[in-house]
């Protein structure tokens, strides 16, 4: 929801000065992005056009096509890793979570079992 709200400022901030409307869509797109198909797509479509823009023969505009093209590469590759990265940490305190549940419970082997059932 709130990746959603970024995103809604970031398309008003656009047509508005006051309103830093790039960066907002940046975020919002960095908290929905992987789940939602519509913004899936438009990044695929988005990566297309930087690989057409980059193929130009014009010397000036397909340079600057090459660098914008540079630029999203290694933004994805810091994407895929801060990704990664906090894929490993909340594995890491889920197990920690578990196990201080697992020693935090009272041993039930060492209670005396009863004969009632």
């Amino acid at each position: 929801m709130l990746g959603w709200f970024f995103i809604l400022l970031g398309l008003i901030g656009l047509v508005l000065p006051v309103l830093q409307g790039v960066l907002f869509l940046v975020v919002g797109i960095a908290l929905v992005g992987r789940r939602n198909w519509l913004i899936r797509r438009s990044t695929l479509i988005f990566k297309r056009f930087l690989r057409r823009w980059a193929a130009v023969q014009t010397p000036l505009v397909g340079a600057a096509g090459r660098i914008a093209l540079r630029a999203q590469w290694k933004v994805s590759r810091e994407s895929r890793h801060l990704h990664r990265r906090y894929a490993e940490w909340w594995q890491r305190r889920v197990v920690r979570c578990d196990h201080e549940l697992i020693s935090d419970a009272p041993d039930v082997s060492s209670e005396p079992m009863s004969d009632r059932v």
